[in-house]
């Protein structure tokens, strides 16, 4: 279990790395109304990658943590427990949606629309709304 946290946690670097390179070069197509072309197709194509990897795992570990835990009916009266078993992941997973459908939207069209930003820049602001950054950074 302690390899998948691990994983799970250092995977995080990369994904906030590539959301943030997704909505600055999606911001930079939209302002200058370029086409999409390969380079913002392969960003978006690997931020998604990127994005459901961390999904995966962070499914798996929260599986086995599940698993592990004896008496998950005080998940909701405890701050840390409700935090980790119900707000981040389902923070992470309207991240990972939202980040999604910009992909998706970014792929059928010609230009870059300002849609595929907006939904971004939600998908960034979801998830690092629910970070647990007392854990993750000390």
């Amino acid at each position: 279990m302690d390899f998948i946290k691990q994983f799970h946690s250092g995977w995080a670097y990369l994904a906030i790395l590539m959301g943030i390179i997704f909505l600055l070069s999606t911001l930079v197509y939209a302002v200058s109304k370029k086409d999409t072309d390969n380079t913002i197709r392969r960003i978006g194509l690997v931020t998604t990658i990127v994005f459901h990897v961390q999904l995966l795992v962070g499914i798996v570990y929260y599986v086995m943590r599940f698993l592990a835990m004896d008496g998950a009916g005080n998940i909701m009266k405890s701050n840390v427990l409700r935090f980790s078993f119900v707000e981040h992941p389902l923070m992470m997973i309207v991240a990972i949606t939202f980040l999604t459908i910009a992909n998706a939207k970014l792929k059928r069209s010609k230009m870059v629309p300002y849609s595929v930003v907006i939904f971004g820049f939600l998908g960034m602001i979801a998830l690092i709304s629910r970070i647990p950054w007392e854990t993750w950074m000390g």
